[in-house]
Order: structure tokens, then C-alpha cells, then sequence
């Protein structure tokens, strides 16, 4: 019998002298102390399950389940133990008494072990303090957030900002690439399309990266088989020093770029003459030499024209030489030939001087004075002729000048005044000599019949006329003569004036007025003879 069955039955046996009725008010006082416990140990239970269902973040809920178990088992033995008071069941209350005392002894032993856990958990005051902490640190990260916020809005409104930034630096990029693409497809088109050499090598090695086909047509080969190779080994080996040298000065900055004309080395062992522009593209800074860029136009058929002219230019220098002998030895035999057909005619002049002075009859003397006149005027011909540049044409103004002043000075008339006005004209000798007989026999016509008295003027004038044509005039103020004497047939004066003026297929007036005009229309002795 347990304590509480055993409880009545000791109050009935220490009470004797206690009637029926007192026994029976204990026993409904027990049973509803029991009840209410019982009742309110399940309540409990029932309390905290809902409590524990409520808040699964609780920990150690196995404990309170426990402790839950424990009062459900108490509640009930003290609810049990109700019947026991007027029909004691002692199986079932053993069971539930040896149940409650296994949940109460495993109750107690795990909760003395977790006696140190729950006590090292932080007091109301640590906790409010840690609450004040964590609202402080709460509010601080709350202020951090904001800020943060702000600083996120700023970074986006920054990367908005840059994003937009590198969307256009990227559409600029695209549009600088898209031109540098068709800039160096432009580029690539002119380098393989080009009807002159390119190349291009590493300054350093030499080295050709690139070359055409213009340059490697010109050598023989393929640009293929020339890539890679030194560029110093399509060098004629006659002009690789000169080459090295030029190389060197435009690497090393002391010229900018060179010009020169030199042999490359055919395919077949023949060299090829080439015309080599070569420059050298450097970085940025200018230091560094990056790529080495050559043009070599192929004048080899050039080069061989200017050889071939050279010789020519060399023969004919040599045959103008030759030329240029024969044409000075031609003008040292016609000036010998001038100055001996001068010297002949003064011999002649001289026999004819020595014959008028062994002669008596006036008439014949004046013959011979005469002859002499039309023989200066052969000998002054060859005379101006002797002098000229070119040994065939002369100046007729001067000739006809001296020409006339001789007439008049060696005349028989003392007293006459000359006036020679003569337009500057070139004569050949074909056209000289009739022109000078002519003005020879027309200054002696006028000196023998137009001043008795021995005084008056005689003027001779040569100008250009239109057309082309020559006005040849000699006039006297004299008493004049008649125009038949220059038209009679038998006179030999009058032959001569007529034969001279038809070979130089001109025409002749003559007029009196103050004396005696003679006109002569003549053509210009042009091609003999340049008017100036």
C-alpha cells in the first residue's frame, strides 16, 4: 500500500474517537486536493506542449517535453488514486507511480545537467544590456544601410554614368576599329596592288615581313620566298656597304629617310636596277624603331636608256666636235679665201692704178677710175664678209656707209656732201655684190652728170617697205641728166644698172624733181639674208 492508499486508513486507526462523518469529509478533502492538482499538473502540461508547438525556435525542447511527460504522469497518478479512496486499484497505480518515479528521476538528472548550460545563459540585465547594444549596433548598421544606400544609388548613378561613358568609348572604338579595318584593307589593297616594289622589314634584323608582288616580280620570286629573308641578300654585292650605311643612318635617327638608285639581285644572277625610298615608322615616343618601310620602283630600262644615251650624248659630243673642227677649218679656208680674193683685187686695183697713170687720154683714164669703183665695191664685200660672225651674212648698212663715202671721196667732185641712212638688214654675198655695183654705178651717175659746179648732196637710202619688200633710193640735188642716158642701150653704165637691178628681180623710178630720184622697189634677200 502505497503512502497516499495507507494515509486513510492511518487517519481512521489515530482517530478512534473520530466519528464516521469526520473520516468521510478527510477523504473528500483529499480527493479534491488531488483532483485540482492532477488537473492542474495536465493543464501545465498541456501549457507548455502548446507553448512548445508555438515556438519550435526554443531550444533544449526535448526538456520541456520531458518536464511535460513528468507532470501528465503526475497529474494522472494523482487522478487515479481518486477511485483508490473507496476501490483501491493497486496495479495501475503502481505502474503509473514506477512511471512518474523513472520521468522523475530522468527529469532530474538531465536537468542538474543542464543546470551549468541554462546558468551560463545571460541574465534579464545582460540581455537588456546586449538588447541596448544590439539596438545601438542595430541603429548603427540601420545609418550604415542608409548610407550604404546612398552610396549604392551614388555608385549606380557613377556606373550609369561610366556605363554610358564606355558605351560611347566602345562605339567610338568600333567606329575607329570599323576604319582602321577598312584603312588597313585600304592599305592592303594599295601594298599588293601597287605597280611599284614595297617592303617591309624589321629595322633591326632587316628582316622582310612583307613584301608585294610588284618587288618580288621585279627580283624573280614569289612574295612567299622572299618573306623572312634578310633584305641585305637581294642587294647586288657591289652596293651592300652603301646599302648597311643608309640602313644604319636612318635607323639610328640621323637622317629621316634616303633616296638612292642601286642593284638588286635577280633570281636568274643578273642584278636589277631599282630606285629604293626607305623610311622608318617609330612608337609613339619616337624612340624605338617599330617597322621599316621601303618603295623600290624597277628603272632598270630606264637605267639602260640613260646609259644608252649617255653614249650617244658621248658620240654625239664627239661627232660635234668633229662637226665643230670641220666647221672652224671651213672658216679659216673661206676666210682665206675672203682675204685672198681681196688681196687679188687690190693686185688688180693696183695694175689698174699703174695703167691710168701711163695713159693720156682723159676719156680712157676715166674708164679705168670706173673699173676701180666696181672693183672696191667686189673687195669690200668679201671685206665685210672676211669680218662677219658666221662668214656668210653682214650688216649692209655699214658696207653701203663706206661704200659711198669712198665713191665721193675718190670722185672727181670735191665739194659734195653724203647722207647714208641705212635700215639694219643681213645680206648674203649673192645679194651684196649686185646691190653694192648698183649703188656704185648710181653715186657715179650722179657724180659725173648732176654737179657741174663741183658742189651739192647725195643721199643713199635702204628701208623696209611693206610686204617684205626693200626701198633702195639715191638722190642729188643737182642739175640732174636725163633718164634716157640710164635707159640708152649702148651705154655700159646703163647695161650694168639694168642687168643688176633684174638680177635682183626688182623695178626702178626715175624722177626729176631738185634733181635726180632713183627708186628701186627690191625683194628681201630673205633666205640669203634676215631683215632685222
Amino acid at each position: 500500500m502505497t503512502f497516499d492508499h495507507w494515509l486513510p486508513g492511518a487517519a481512521l486507526l489515530t482517530a478512534p474517537r473520530l466519528g464516521q462523518a469526520s473520516v468521510l469529509d478527510a477523504a473528500a478533502v483529499r480527493a479534491g486536493g488531488d483532483t485540482v492538482v492532477g488537473v492542474a499538473f495536465c493543464a501545465i502540461a498541456c501549457a507548455l506542449a502548446f507553448y512548445m508547438r508555438r515556438r519550435p525556435d526554443m531550444g533544449h525542447r526535448w526538456m520541456a517535453w520531458l518536464i511535460a511527460s513528468l507532470l501528465v504522469a503526475r497529474g494522472l497518478t494523482l487522478l487515479l488514486s481518486l477511485p483508490a479512496l473507496w476501490a483501491p486499484i493497486q496495479s495501475i497505480q503502481g505502474a503509473l507511480s514506477i512511471a512518474t518515479a523513472l520521468l522523475a528521476a530522468t527529469t532530474t538528472v538531465l536537468l542538474w545537467q543542464m543546470i551549468p548550460r541554462i546558468t551560463a545563459r545571460p541574465s534579464r540585465a545582460e540581455l537588456a544590456r546586449r538588447n541596448e547594444e544590439l539596438a545601438a549596433e542595430n541603429a548603427a548598421a540601420a545609418l550604415a544601410h542608409q548610407t550604404a544606400a546612398r552610396a549604392r544609388d551614388e555608385l549606380e548613378r557613377r556606373v550609369a554614368e561610366r556605363t554610358a561613358d564606355l558605351v560611347d568609348a566602345n562605339d567610338r572604338l568600333t567606329e575607329a576599329l570599323r576604319v582602321a579595318a577598312r584603312a588597313e584593307e585600304d592599305y592592303r589593297v594599295s601594298f599588293e596592288g601597287s605597280t611599284v616594289g614595297k617592303v617591309q622589314s624589321e629595322p633591326q634584323s632587316g628582316r622582310m615581313i612583307r613584301v608585294n608582288r610588284a618587288f618580288a616580280a621585279m627580283l624573280g620570286y614569289t612574295p612567299e620566298e622572299l618573306t623572312g629573308q634578310p633584305g641585305k641578300d637581294m642587294v647586288w654585292p657591289g652596293d651592300v656597304e652603301e646599302q648597311q650605311q643608309d640602313h644604319t643612318a636612318v635607323v639610328t635617327g640621323r637622317i629621316t629617310q634616303y633616296v638612292r638608285e642601286r642593284r638588286y639581285r635577280h633570281r636568274d644572277g643578273s642584278f636589277v636596277w631599282g630606285r629604293v625610298s626607305a623610311s622608318i615608322i617609330r612608337n609613339r615616343g619616337g624612340g624605338r624603331p617599330d617597322l621599316s618601310i621601303g618603295v623600290v620602283e624597277n628603272i632598270h630600262e630606264e637605267r639602260k636608256a640613260r646609259e644608252a644615251l649617255r653614249v650617244t650624248l658621248l658620240d654625239l659630243e664627239r661627232t660635234v666636235e668633229e662637226r665643230t673642227a670641220a666647221l672652224a677649218q671651213r672658216d679659216l679656208l673661206l676666210r682665206e679665201v675672203y682675204h685672198r680674193v681681196k688681196n687679188n683685187l687690190q693686185v688688180v686695183d693696183s695694175l689698174l692704178v699703174m695703167q691710168s697713170r701711163a695713159l693720156t687720154d682723159p676719156a680712157a683714164r676715166a674708164g679705168l677710175r670706173a673699173l676701180r669703183s666696181r672693183i672696191f665695191a667686189l673687195g669690200l664685200v668679201h671685206h665685210q664678209l672676211m669680218g662677219s660672225g658666221n662668214l656668210q651674212t653682214f650688216d649692209v648698212a655699214p658696207f653701203l656707209t663706206e661704200l659711198s663715202r669712198n665713191l665721193v671721196q675718190s670722185g672727181p667732185v670735191a665739194g659734195i656732201d653724203l647722207a647714208v641712212r641705212a635700215d639694219p638688214l643681213d645680206v648674203g654675198l649673192d645679194f651684196a655684190i649686185p646691190l653694192g655695183l648698183l649703188v656704185t654705178e648710181l653715186v657715179t651717175n650722179a657724180l659725173k652728170y648732176a654737179f657741174p659746179v663741183g658742189v651739192g648732196k647725195i643721199e643713199v637710202r635702204l628701208s623696209h617697205a611693206a610686204d617684205g619688200v626693200l626701198d633702195l633710193a639715191v638722190c642729188d640735188n643737182g642739175q640732174g641728166y636725163e633718164p634716157a642716158a640710164l635707159l640708152d642701150e649702148t651705154g655700159l653704165g646703163a647695161r650694168i644698172v639694168r642687168g643688176l637691178v633684174g638680177q635682183l628681180r626688182g623695178t626702178m623710178t626715175i624722177h626729176q624733181e631738185g634733181g635726180t630720184q632713183c627708186h628701186i622697189t627690191l625683194p628681201s634677200p630673205f633666205p640669203l639674208a634676215t631683215a632685222a
